[in-house]
């Protein structure tokens, strides 16, 4: 037999193995700061803030159709509402709120759909908030008010 360089027992062998494993997928190239400690926090959804002022105006269009006496829109309105997982009915509807002002507020809030589902980061919020939009474009060619 010859003498060649002395063999690693396999234990030491898999053990220096696994380190280098190990080591080598410390760094995934996700962080552009080597030093940096990953956060806990993760990312704010860009659709939120999006998505609260949307729930603010329905809730507004929801209470004028109340005051006016069109169920039918409140109705349209929480069910938009429920999609998005907004807050319950709350607070007493304004009595007496006129169809013109009732007309007024369900043609903004139509264009203020439209443009959200254009704004929306997700696909899906995008497309929901444009059928939310035909819906409210429908009734309003529909309606009177």
């Amino acid at each position: 037999m010859s003498a060649g360089p002395p063999l690693l027992p396999r234990r030491t062998a898999l053990a220096l193995g696994a380190a280098a494993i190990a080591l080598a997928g410390c760094d995934d190239g996700d962080s552009p700061d080597p030093g940096s400690v990953p956060s806990s926090t993760p990312p704010a959804d860009p659709d939120t803030r999006l998505v609260d002022d949307i729930l603010v105006d329905l809730g507004h269009a929801e209470q004028l159709a109340l005051g006016a006496g069109r169920t039918d829109l409140a109705d349209l309105h929480r069910a938009h509402i429920d999609a998005l997982e907004g807050p319950p009915r709350s607070g007493d509807a304004p009595a007496g709120t006129t169809k013109k002002a009732l007309r007024r507020t369900e043609v903004r809030l139509q264009r203020i759909l439209a443009h959200a589902s254009m704004n929306a980061e997700s696909g899906a919020l995008a497309r929901l908030f444009a059928s939310m939009s035909a819906a409210m474009s429908q009734r309003l060619s529909r309606s009177p008010t």
